[in-house]
């Protein structure tokens, strides 16, 4: 199993950070957590077409999380289903789309943006609650509300596959359902956005994502969605390092990590 950090920026832009996107490849699948800008761009640096991808777990419904989900939109309904142009792989099943309560009228609002139609061709719409599980042909995916914003229901998931487990917290501050996602996690990709000094409300820090991480056994721990302050002006990696003693890894966009 493997991870490819498609994006690992905020909604600041920057040149060598796009927006939140986390790409996993296992045996059968082909898997996207969040689809922030730029997402489309990075999967074919990487040689991945959109249409090769099985599924989207979306944690939240903030722009720089689902800012792609447009143009992917576009590609996967538009008709015909196969243009047979030949330069590009054909989509042959549907597209899973999975994310909060919200996400089905997300969705349709986004496909009358770009379709003349709310027809949602060739997409299948999943809202979770706390708790589901979601079996794709060879990995299962736990979905846990998590705590960000207070007027959102976020979601962090937990993919296992391969005697692996892959945690991903979306944004977050602490609370039961991260916790459950990245319990003994191989990997946990947690966010840190912003220094301790900050004491920001609605994300986490680089100490206390180690912290968590630390308290439930996660084994290795890459942080992401650090604001450009924090990247230019501190040392996230050693605030991490400092609550978690195993191996801190700073995400950087097109880092590929096996699982």
């Amino acid at each position: 199993m493997k991870l490819t950090i498609l994006g690992s920026g905020t909604y600041q832009p920057e040149l060598e950070r796009h927006g939140s996107a986390f790409l996993i490849e296992t045996t059968k699948s082909k898997i996207c957590f969040d689809f922030g800008r730029g997402a489309i761009e990075q999967l074919l640096k990487i040689g991945v077409h959109v249409n090769q991808i099985d599924a989207v777990f979306i944690s939240h419904w903030h722009g720089d999380h689902v800012a792609d989900l447009i143009p992917l939109l576009q590609i996967t309904i538009s008709p015909p289903y196969n243009y047979g142009h030949g330069h590009s792989p054909e989509r042959t099943k549907p597209l899973k789309i999975s994310g909060p309560v919200e996400t089905l009228d997300e969705i349709k609002r986004l496909v009358k943006v770009i379709h003349e139609n709310e027809e949602l061709n060739h997409l299948e719409i999943k809202e979770l609650k706390d708790g589901d599980n979601i079996d794709l042909s060879d990995c299962q995916i736990k979905a846990y509300v998590s705590k960000h914003n207070d007027n959102l229901t976020p979601m962090c998931y937990r993919l296992e596959a391969e005697g692996k487990i892959f945690a991903y917290s979306g944004d977050s501050v602490e609370s039961d359902g991260l916790r459950k996602a990245i319990k003994n996690a191989d990997v946990a990709v947690v966010e840190a956005s912003w220094p301790a000094e900050v004491k920001p409300r609605t994300h986490l820090t680089g100490d206390r994502a180690g912290k968590i991480a630390k308290e439930n056994g996660v084994k290795k721990l890459i942080i992401t969605h650090m604001s450009p302050l924090y990247m230019k002006e501190f040392d996230p990696k050693k605030e991490t390092e400092e609550a978690f003693s195993k191996e801190v890894i700073v995400a950087k966009d097109l880092m590929a990590i096996e699982i």
